[in-house]
């Protein structure tokens, strides 16, 4: 397993976790980010990402917004890249996942060799 996929696998995992998406779009696009790093590389991760922003550019736009339903759809598209290295690097996802509300203490409690169990 290479570092993209293991990360990839930790984000999933606390997204799960967060509680599944009721946005029909957001809906669809976890499914495919899921099916995507559960190893099927079919899946078209570039259209996933222009259902994904098209919602962002509708609800909001690039601005910060601390709404629960903007932040899971980032956390998604956050999935939705073969190559994640910088999302790792500058801690992208983990400051959505603090925004969203959960503590900086449980975040770093985890690491993409120990991600977080399901609940």
């Amino acid at each position: 397993m290479d570092e993209n996929e293991t990360y990839a696998i930790y984000m999933l995992q606390w997204v799960e976790n967060l509680g599944a998406p009721t946005v029909p779009s957001l809906i669809g696009a976890l499914s495919g980010v899921r099916e995507y790093w559960s190893g099927n590389k079919s899946i078209d991760l570039a259209r996933i990402r222009e259902i994904l922003w098209s919602w962002v550019d509708t609800n909001g736009g690039p601005r910060s917004s601390p709404e629960k339903t903007m932040l899971l759809a980032r956390m998604i598209l956050c999935l939705a890249y073969e190559d994640n290295r910088e999302l790792e690097d500058m801690g992208y996802f983990e400051d959505l996942l603090s925004n969203y509300g959960v503590s900086r203490k449980e975040i770093n409690s985890y690491g993409p060799s120990n991600p977080p169990s399901r609940t």
